[in-house]
């Protein structure tokens, strides 16, 4: 290998150690989380031509990432104790989920002749509005799509998403507090889900939890060759991997491997790091533009209708907005949105649906894409 490649294979597997530090310690900006700064770097050194990128070998290593960590983050999934705890945030989170699946598919419908392939962005953006950046990232790998539009969807979800997540941390609560009514909160207790979701583990538990991950990687490409007869088709192993890790999360073997969720996500940094690299901009910008606005018609459509679902069905403001971070932007966020709404009571029960809408997400995904194709073929 080239240093060019030695560079950006030590930027990928390193810096998320940097980022993820970064994030535990406060020094990232409230709009800022480690996902957000592992794409940025990659994009600075791409686009500000640092060194040679070879794609290819990025490629690799973002698919190994994804692949490696996608059942370390699944084995977090507690869907018994969100069903129980959180009948009112899974309420919420369901009509966000369906609002996502009705503007994913309008906007589908919108672009099936401008865009290119437009049924898998609208199976990566219904992942993103179900479980956040891990279900886009793992479905558009299923469905195999042009890494561009990885990197180009994600772009336009840190500029559109970013904007209305920092209202949502600044003015938004107390408008929102104007439409829906406003409960007591619990804001002394509540932090021991958070603990958990950020507790890291020692090395000989962090390398159990490691073979585990392994372990299913493992199985699911043997039921991949048993199914299609190929150790590799992408849908066929997400699926695999997704249905695979979800048995083991419900199984008292869960206990053996704790939680595994930070290892998880250090391994979805690598792959964000890895697609930065892959994001030349100047070379994407010709083709880009649809996509912004796809991403755009979806993103506005779906907060929308949550909003009035919700107003329907008389939720709370907190409920509101934690569900829907929730969905579109992962665990890390409940924790930065409850702090910013002084409500530590829904901690938990954000963070649980959060980690459900993470393993549902990838079969309402790749089943909307794939009935979207159909429609549109």
């Amino acid at each position: 290998m080239v240093p060019g490649d030695w560079l950006s294979l030590i930027l990928a597997v390193g810096f998320p150690v940097l980022a993820v530090h970064a994030a535990d310690r406060g020094w990232l900006p409230a709009w800022c989380s480690s996902i957000v700064a592992c794409y940025g770097i990659g994009i600075i050194v791409s686009n500000l031509r640092l060194w040679p990128v070879d794609s290819s070998l990025m490629e690799t290593v973002a698919g190994g990432g994804m692949l490696v960590g996608l059942p370390l983050l699944l084995f977090s999934v507690r869907i018994a104790e969100s069903l129980r705890h959180a009948r009112r945030m899974l309420l919420s989170f369901a009509l966000c989920c369906v609002s996502g699946l009705f503007f994913t598919s309008v906007a589908c419908l919108l672009f099936s002749d401008a865009l290119a392939d437009s049924w898998k962005v609208a199976g990566m953006l219904t992942g993103l509005y179900t479980g956040g950046t891990p279900n886009v990232q793992a479905i558009g790998l299923a469905l195999r799509a042009p890494a561009e539009y990885l990197v180009l969807i994600q772009a336009a979800d840190v500029l559109l998403g970013g904007a209305y997540l920092l209202g949502l941390v600044t003015v938004l609560p107390a408008l929102y507090g104007r439409f829906y009514p406003i409960l007591p909160a619990n804001v002394s207790g509540g932090d021991a889900g958070a603990a958990e979701h950020r507790r890291s583990n020692g090395f000989w538990h962090t390398t159990r939890q490691l073979f585990a991950g392994l372990t299913v990687l493992g199985a699911g490409l043997l039921l991949c060759r048993l199914i299609s007869g190929v150790w590799l088709d992408p849908t066929i192993i997400i699926l695999a991997i997704t249905t695979l890790s979800l048995v083991v999360a419900a199984s008292p073997a869960r206990r053996f491997i704790g939680n595994s969720y930070p290892l998880g996500e250090y391994f979805v940094l690598i792959f964000c790091v890895a697609l930065g690299l892959m994001a030349d901009f100047r070379a994407l910008a010709a083709h880009g533009r649809e996509l912004l606005y796809f991403s755009a018609i979806a993103l506005v459509g779906t907060t929308v209708l949550h909003l009035i679902l919700c107003r329907l069905f008389r939720l709370d403001r907190d409920t509101v907005i934690l569900s829907y971070v929730a969905a579109l932007y992962g665990p890390v966020f409940v924790v930065q949105v409850a702090a910013a709404l002084r409500n530590r009571e829904l901690l938990a029960a954000g963070i649980g649906v959060s980690l459900v809408g993470f393993g549902i997400g990838n079969y309402l995904g790749i089943g909307v894409a794939y009935l979207l194709f159909y429609l549109t073929a």
